[in-house]
């Protein structure tokens, strides 16, 4: 197999790409031989990852920063103006370079299947695939990018305008994308459907699993205590909005009822807004070497989202560790667990704080929405099902019980 990223999947919960692809590709390595090529971020130093040993053949390229020429920046801003091209959002230079870079990685090997994940570059696929015959592709897009740009908020005046034609833009342009391939996923249901124009095969949903990196969380929730909880990358924008939601609409009127809440924002790299939270009664937590053990300490998470697409990671990971979790609809939405049973929605900030006060006031209560969206979560999310799941999806065939296919 060959797979292309955009970004490296280590280590394990680095981002969204490494949740979904380390366990993947860590799965797969022990069946297939795997060939990963990387057109990443800045940060593209390979580290001491087991997941590397495992590998055929890899390659990680650093994004190119260098000017483009002159030809190319023309090239390149003409399809992102024009109606038919590329979203200006998702426009790259040096596609010829990358174009170079992958055609020589793929030298004169014969792959089964071409997982790419790289849709800033998509439109390469069909320039590669001379050298792909007889290659399955498959595209996973993740998270739908029209569905991201839709819940953003629309600004005014000219640039409310440049927004709508862009959003637009993207719509068709993520339609385009299926096209060219034999098969094409995304992570939750909300994103397929986003994505879905009818002249293209419906594209498979598959989503995440709960990866424990060997550390495995309660097996059931601790005693409820006095503390509200939000967990995600605190650098994403989306994250950073539905913390600070939390932080002002939810965390500090209730904090005049319960005077002994605390709030713990658990998360990598939190920006400034979010690290001047903290203080006597507000954790923000940083980097941490594992979140279970900062999970275990919370009695509720609150993620008040208003924006962003794709599956809830923060969300899983918290209802299988058995805590009861208060959300808004966007987040139900991917998650697809049962309303007032496995997981509580808020559709205003009053039903949000009322949610939260009254798992605060019922332990009970709290414990059983905690216990039931555990069980949801383990059903339906179980790594090893979803592991063999996205390898059925990538080879065109059923695996379960097939022999080791390195080749």
């Amino acid at each position: 197999m060959l797979i292309v990223l955009p970004v490296a999947p280590w280590p394990a919960r680095h981002n969204g790409i490494s949740i979904r692809y380390y366990p993947l590709i860590e799965a797969l390595a022990a069946r297939h031989d795997i060939d990963l090529y990387v057109h990443s971020e800045a940060r593209s130093r390979t580290p001491d990852d087991p997941l590397l040993g495992s590998l055929r053949k890899v390659t990680v390229r650093e994004k190119n920063m260098r000017p483009p020429a002159f030809t190319d920046r023309i090239a390149t801003l003409a399809e992102a103006y024009s109606p038919f091209g590329t979203p200006y959002r998702f426009a790259r230079y040096h596609s010829q370079l990358v174009l170079r870079d992958l055609s020589e990685f793929i030298g004169g090997q014969r792959y089964d299947t071409l997982l790419w994940v790289m849709y800033e570059y998509r439109h390469l696929l069909r320039r590669l695939k001379p050298q792909l015959r007889g290659t399955r592709t498959v595209y996973d897009s993740i998270d739908s990018p029209y569905l991201h740009h839709l819940r953003e908020a629309r600004p005014g005046g000219v640039r409310g305008a440049w927004w709508t034609f862009d959003l637009w833009k993207t719509r068709r342009w993520e339609n385009r994308l299926h096209g060219g391939v034999d098969a094409a996923a995304y992570i939750s249901a909300p994103d397929a459907a986003a994505s879905a124009d009818g002249a293209h095969a419906p594209p498979e949903v598959i989503p995440n699993g709960i990866y424990l990196a060997g550390e495995p969380p309660p097996s059931a929730a601790l005693p409820i205590t006095t503390t509200l909880g939000f967990l995600g990358n605190m650098a994403y924008g989306p994250n950073i909005a539905g913390a600070l939601r939390l932080y002002s609409d939810v965390f500090t009127p209730l904090k005049r009822e319960f005077t002994d809440l605390r709030l713990a924002i658990i998360g990598r790299a939190p920006v400034e807004s979010i690290r001047a939270l903290s203080g006597t009664d507000v954790e923000v937590t940083g980097t941490v070497e594992s979140i279970w053990p900062h999970i275990a300490n919370v009695g509720i998470f609150v993620y008040p989202m208003t924006e962003g697409a794709g599956l809830q990671n923060k969300i899983l990971e918290a209802m299988h560790a058995g805590k009861p979790v208060v959300t808004t609809e966007i987040c139900l939405n991917s998650v697809g667990a049962r309303e007032g049973e496995e997981i509580l929605v808020g559709r205003s900030t009053e039903e949000l704080r009322a949610h939260t006060r009254r798992l605060l006031r019922d332990p009970d209560y709290a414990d059983a929405i905690g216990r039931r969206g555990k069980a949801y979560v383990d059903r339906t999310f179980q790594m090893t099902q979803v592991v063999q799941r996205f390898e059925r999806f990538l080879i065109g065939t059923d695996v379960a019980d097939e022999p080791d296919q390195r080749g």
